[in-house]
């Protein structure tokens, strides 16, 4: 297992964003404050990829798909551990979802969501697109109260 991995600025920026949002739904505010300013440090250094495209962004979601999550529910599996077990098979899902997402987009562009909105579900991040907010994640059943509208 590789024990050190360096991460780009904008890879820092995610972890830390989210990392900041679970803090948030703690009510830890003193931690959330410090991710916040590590957040806003690493968007001052971060850099922008060069011409992003969308199926760039796919073969990272493949890669997802297709070893890094097999990486970790393997070390799940070996520490007989239920619930990362449990988040690798809910993550490995959205990614799908994700990457379907990506595909209709590329072939509709802003029609995909002319007469619908966008919603993300807060606690697995299944993303729906729908003209109204989802009553149940399919993914790991959390109610309409976990859904974020995004667009």
């Amino acid at each position: 297992m590789e024990s050190y991995k360096e991460y780009s600025p904008n890879a820092l920026v995610a972890i830390c964003s989210n990392l900041q949002k679970a803090c948030e739904k703690q009510m830890r505010a003193t931690e959330a404050e410090l991710w916040k300013k590590l957040v806003a440090y690493f968007l001052t250094v971060a850099e922008e990829a060069e011409n992003p495209t969308l199926s760039s962004l796919n073969s990272y979601i493949v890669d997802d798909i297709e070893n890094s999550y097999t990486k970790v529910a393997a070390l799940a599996e070996a520490e007989d551990d239920r619930g990362s077990l449990r988040c690798t098979t809910w993550g490995k899902k959205v990614t799908a979802i994700q990457k379907s997402v990506l595909a209709r987009y590329e072939k509709q562009g802003g029609a995909l969501l002319e007469e619908s909105n966008l919603y993300v579900c807060e606690a697995c991040g299944f993303i729906a697109i729908s003209g109204k907010v989802p009553e149940l994640c399919p993914i790991c059943k959390a109610p309409t109260s976990r859904f974020s509208k995004i667009a």
